[in-house]
């Protein structure tokens, strides 16, 4: 009997070593949560659509761009563009056909960009139709350099209605978004950081609008070089980020890559730390790229491709509300929170020396592929040779592209950081760089919890306040204000005395 009790006891013994030698083991082992991935290009027919190159943010001599409205389409044309959002400032597009309605003042500013005020040349009606068709015959453009571009594509080129840049003319620093689709801004100065007025009057009349490189906002001394890699002040990071919780269906996202990205190399960080207030809160912004072009070698630095059934203005629109599209930059100055370059090795003055901004050989992705049961992503691409996936503002894994793909597996146990919240992933090549919105990572059972952005008293929400004031007191119903308005600013003020 005693014997019997000895192995007893000994087999248990064992079994709790045993259990102890394994739990370390069983704590370090890989998470084994359900990821339910929500994927923007969920919903692409890979192979039945079409990407179609787009510039959201571009100018002409209407405002201080230096091309007339002529020259600007003839050569957006031929540098292969199929969707062109002319967005002067306080300017409302109303078709490259129609002589804009300037802001003179504008002009008299930026005598200098637009040629001294050369002549505004709105297209030809046939030239227009021509454009839109992709019937236009000169399909050929030289540059002031001797440049050949030839337009190589037999698509048209849409012309999306109302473009406006908004806060056309604030002191200190840009605070700058562009607009679509709304009757809204024409010869508004706007009000120094005040983003909330135009995207709340934007969403009221069904446009949507996206925020231009806040950079300029965040660094008014142009010194966004000596901050790269660093995290941005909470101020902007709730301020931005109420403007999309406020505005969800038409303050859609932000640029987060304009032009050189001289002034724009902070703000992938400020999207990332933007996601982070939002996405608890159920809003997804999407990131884009593009031009902000005011010369002929700009116009072709940073565009937008965007994934379509068809190019037409409501499928365009669709895709800007989806985030079905990737934001394409030939310049990339940007630093991880890590240390690391985005585009490892960049020289600038490369990109010049070759007039590489002048090819499309930049990176694009073709196809992405979610596997919902294995957690897995797969995102095959053109022209790149390195993937980075950020995931909560961190990079979490960068790898070479394999016969151009690579999968992140969200159970893998070698990642720099956990993958949490959400997930964004950049292409990145010799001629450039490509950034893809981001998919959030719900995880089955679990919740996020809401994240507190408080509603920003600052300083242009007191100026907006007294300017308003200062309007129906002084301002609007004074005969001296309304001569300024109508020779400076272009507008007939006793029209909007009522609105």
């Amino acid at each position: 009997m005693i014997k019997k009790h000895k192995k007893v006891l000994s087999v248990i013994l064992t079994c709790a070593m045993l259990l102890t030698l394994a739990l370390p083991a069983l704590a370090s082992a890989p998470s084994e949560k359900n990821y339910i991935i929500e994927n923007p290009y969920d919903g692409i027919d890979w192979d039945a659509w079409d990407d179609y190159k787009t510039q959201l943010h571009c100018h002409t001599n209407a405002s201080d761009g230096f091309l007339p409205v002529q020259q600007f389409c003839d050569m957006h044309y031929a540098l292969n563009y199929e969707i062109v959002a002319l967005t002067d400032h306080g300017t409302l597009n109303r078709g490259w056909n129609v002589a804009p309605e300037i802001v003179p003042l504008m002009r008299i500013i930026k005598k200098e960009r637009t040629n001294n005020n050369a002549p505004i040349i709105p297209v030809d009606e046939e030239s227009y139709q021509g454009y839109l068709n992709g019937t236009n015959p000169d399909r050929t453009y030289t540059t002031t350099d001797g440049d050949l571009l030839e337009r190589t594509t037999t698509n048209g080129m849409l012309d999306v209605p109302l473009g406006n840049e908004q806060n056309m003319a604030t002191p200190f620093a840009d605070c700058h978004l562009t607009s679509y689709w709304a009757e809204y801004g024409q010869g508004y100065a706007g009000v120094f950081g005040d983003y909330e007025t135009p995207c709340r009057e934007v969403a009221e009349r069904d446009g949507i609008t996206f925020l231009s490189h806040v950079g300029e906002y965040v660094y008014p001394d142009k010194d966004s070089a000596d901050h790269v890699g660093q995290k941005i002040d909470e101020y902007y990071v709730n301020k931005f980020a109420r403007i999309f919780l406020d505005n969800p269906d038409n303050s859609l996202g932000m640029g987060i890559n304009s032009a050189t990205d001289a002034h724009t190399r902070c703000d992938r960080i400020l999207y990332d730390q933007i996601l982070q207030k939002t996405i608890p809160n159920g809003v997804v912004p999407w990131g884009n790229t593009f031009a902000d072009s005011h010369n002929e070698t700009s116009i072709n630095d940073a565009y937008t491709m965007s994934w379509m059934p068809e190019l037409t203005l409501d499928a365009f629109r669709t895709c800007l509300e989806k985030g079905q599209f990737f934001s394409v930059s030939h310049f990339s100055n940007g630093v991880e929170l890590n240390g690391m370059e985005e585009m490892p090795g960049f020289v600038e003055q490369d990109v010049y020396d070759t007039e590489a901004y002048w090819l499309d050989n930049t990176p694009q992705v073709t196809r992405i592929t979610v596997d919902q049961d294995a957690d897995t992503i797969t995102v095959e691409g053109v022209n790149a040779n390195i993937i980075t996936w950020v995931s909560n503002g961190n990079v979490i894994k960068r790898e070479s592209l394999e016969n151009g793909k690579a999968t992140l597996d969200l159970h893998n146990d070698e990642f720099l950081d956990e993958p949490y919240l959400y997930v964004r992933f950049y292409l990145s090549g010799d001629n450039g760089i490509c950034y893809a919105n981001p998919m959030v990572l719900n995880v089955e059972g679990e919740e996020f919890a809401p994240v507190d952005v408080p509603k920003t008293y600052d300083l242009p929400w007191f100026l907006r306040g007294l300017v308003t004031v200062l309007d129906v007191a002084i301002f609007k119903f004074n005969p001296i204000i309304w001569i300024f308005k109508y020779f400076g600013l272009g507008y007939n003020p006793i029209e909007r005395i009522f609105q």
